[in-house]
């Protein structure tokens, strides 16, 4: 949330012109003391100018001209020059204007966002460069009343563009970091400790050039360049702080007498490292925020991680009550229809045996033989259906010799597949859930190779070893087709595999062969209770 300093800067309603009176009349007093304070070396109001331009809604525009133009009168008239004349307008109207046209063309009508980014910072800077260069040919044209060569004349607009430049450096970044609250959330401490070393290396450089006056052009630079190192430690608005400060050092030194570098090479260093330690803490600002919203993305996505991992959990619950539920259905299926129809099956094959003993000719004999022989096989079908639905020798022999000698078998040997089981481990270790989903992956896939008719062959391996939280394991079930089959059918996953895998939370994997269909399945199977 913005603060109460710029929500007031960046108000674009209509109305409120109370407020925005008081605040004109706060500028203007602030551009009358920043003009005090000025010299050779910076024109402060220029930063202020600019700050607020950039802080400012376009609408609102208004007040600050009116600000300035106000003091660049009262100004005026304390020094006795007229008001209204040609000099005035241009030298004090029309810096205004030009600054405020460039600010709306790289900005817009909407208040600036702060300058916590490269471009942003970049955007900024250029804004007052701009405004400098395009307001020192005017202070030129108006202020220099003496012929001039070109060369003194293009150093005479470079003075006046390097004394705004200076000016916007020293205070504009520090008045868009205190209106956005940049220092009111810096850590004190820590930014202080900083800038107190800064400020000591900065002076032992100048103690050095108050020594040495030759050496301003090998030191000069290094007075400035801690600049760097506190744009990097506390991101642009510490890089603003230490801009100022180490301006008013520089400028009370100059006034002192303790610094005697020329004004000048003074600008020109204070410009380059002052503009680059600004955009290396924009962008160090950016990195921070960049941090900060990626651990907090990261929280957010662990978050979301432990909800769908419980999430998982439930649902891996659900589907092993569903199986579970499947699995009692079958089971009780299978006990109604060997119950109802088995035993009326039974029964009718018994009356038709019965039935031999009256009859005497030779057809009803043939009817009645023909009759029971399809009881029969009614007899057989319905215990292969039986056995489908839940073989009894899974629950009474166990999960391995229902496997090897069990009604898969038959089905693939019924349809001329060979099948070729391996063990390794304690598979009848496991409970009855495990036991039934290897059994039902298992007979999944024998439908599957049923289903094919290019299929020569099922390889089963089942590996049961201990594991975290249980029994580990390793299903591979092999579809080899036949050497020559001309068209094999496309590997997909079979869904029966892949909800029983589902509903134990396991792996399911496919892997293509040589003339092979490798699925493998992984999971972990509680303990026996």
């Amino acid at each position: 949330m913005a603060w109460q300093p710029l929500a007031l800067l960046q108000d674009a309603g209509p109305g409120r012109n109370g407020r925005w009176a008081l605040f004109s009349l706060l500028a203007l007093l602030a551009w009358l003391a920043l003009e005090q304070l000025s010299a050779q070396l910076w024109f402060l109001p220029a930063g202020l100018r600019l700050a607020l331009l950039w802080l400012t809604p376009s609408r609102r525009w208004g007040w600050l001209a009116l600000a300035e133009v106000i003091g660049q009168a009262i100004k005026s008239v304390l020094l006795g020059y007229a008001l209204f004349t040609p000099t005035f307008l241009a030298v004090c109207v029309a810096p205004w204007l030009v600054y405020a046209a460039i600010v709306y063309l790289l900005r817009g009508s909407r208040p600036g966002p702060p300058p916590d980014s490269p471009t942003r910072m970049l955007l900024f800077l250029l804004a007052g460069l701009l405004g400098a260069a395009g307001v020192s040919p005017l202070l030129w044209m108006f202020l220099v009343t003496y012929p001039m060569s070109t060369a003194d004349s293009l150093a005479s607009m470079f003075a006046f563009m390097y004394g705004d430049l200076i000016g916007q450096l020293v205070l504009a970044p520090l008045l868009v970091a205190v209106a956005h609250g940049g220092l009111r959330r810096s850590r004190h401490l820590g930014l202080l400790r900083d800038l107190g070393l800064v400020l000591l290396a900065a002076m032992a450089m100048f103690l050095v050039l108050q020594a040495y006056a030759d050496l301003a052009t090998y030191v000069l630079l290094l007075a400035f360049a801690p600049l760097f190192f506190l744009g990097f430690r506390q991101g642009w608005a510490g890089g603003a702080l230490g801009m100022t400060m180490l301006g008013l050092v520089v400028q009370g030194l100059v006034q002192a007498g303790f610094l005697s570098v020329n004004v000048t090479m003074l600008q020109l260093v204070l410009a380059v490292v002052g503009g680059g330690a600004l955009v290396l803490g924009a962008a160090s600002t950016a990195l921070r925020q960049s941090h900060l919203a990626l651990a907090e993305r990261h929280a957010e996505l662990a978050v979301k991680t432990r909800e769908l991992e419980a999430l998982a959990a439930e649902l891996g619950e659900v589907g092993q009550r569903l199986v579970r539920l499947e699995e009692q259905g079958q089971r009780e299926l299978a006990s109604e229809l060997e119950y109802e129809l088995g035993h009326a099956i039974h029964a009718l094959g018994t009356r038709i045996s019965l039935a031999f003993r009256d009859v005497r000719d030779e057809q009803g004999t043939r009817l009645l033989e023909s009759l029971r022989e399809q009881v029969r096989e009614i007899q057989d079908s319905l215990r292969r259906a039986l056995r489908q639905l839940r073989p009894p020798q899974l629950d009474s022999h166990g999960l391995r010799q229902a496997l090897e000698t069990g009604p898969l078998r038959e089905m693939l040997e019924d349809s001329g597949v060979v099948f070729e089981p391996r063990f390794e481990g304690d598979v009848d270790a496991l409970g009855e859930d495990a036991r039934t989903t290897v059994y039902r992956i298992c007979q999944a896939a024998v439908r599957e190779a049923v289903r094919l008719d290019v299929v020569r062959r099922l390889v089963l391996a089942l590996e049961v070893g201990p594991g975290e939280g249980g029994h580990r394991v390793a299903l591979t079930l092999d579809l080899e087709f036949s050497p020559y089959a001309q068209h094999l059918p496309a590997l997909e996953p079979v869904p029966g595999i892949k909800d029983r895998v589902v509903a134990v939370q396991g792996e399911y994997l496919l892997e293509p062969q040589v003339h092979t269909h490798r699925h493998l399945v992984r999971f972990v199977a509680g303990f026996r209770h």
